[in-house]
């Protein structure tokens, strides 16, 4: 699944997270079994802002996503794109489409995110909803 390579990088980026010795190697197998229990199509959600859903890129919506759509509506404080209103994209993606070394390694920086990396900035996904929503 990874070159050697992308092993090593993974594991430094663990260990600057200040994970050391045989916690690396354990939470690096616990995020590989993460990305290998992900289902073949995957409902993916997604919070962007613009002025108007007709001003939405649906072609290329962007690279990340959270599979669950009460966590990012909770927690996220960080909202891509620039208009005046707040949507929520609902997607199903093909696990095809994950790119898998950026998905680990944005966990492991943002551990709170539960973030899925998709590959070609979302391109190719279905897209399942796109609804104005309010934020606080």
């Amino acid at each position: 699944m990874f070159s050697k390579k992308q092993i090593s990088d993974l594991k430094d980026t663990l260990e600057m997270m200040d994970f050391s010795g045989e916690d690396v190697d354990s939470e690096l197998k616990n995020l590989m079994g993460y990305i290998e229990s992900l289902p073949e199509k995957i409902t993916l959600y997604r919070i962007l802002r613009a002025d108007s859903k007709e001003d939405i890129d649906l072609e290329e919506l962007g690279s990340h996503y959270s599979p669950k759509k009460e966590d990012l509506l909770s927690s996220h404080s960080y909202v891509t794109g620039i208009g005046d209103d707040t949507f929520l994209v609902t997607v199903i993606a093909d696990k095809s489409q994950i790119d898998f070394f950026q998905t680990i390694h944005n966990n492991i920086l943002y551990p709170n995110e539960q973030e899925v990396t998709l590959k070609k900035k979302g391109k190719g996904v279905k897209i399942k909803s796109v609804k104005k929503i309010k934020v606080a």
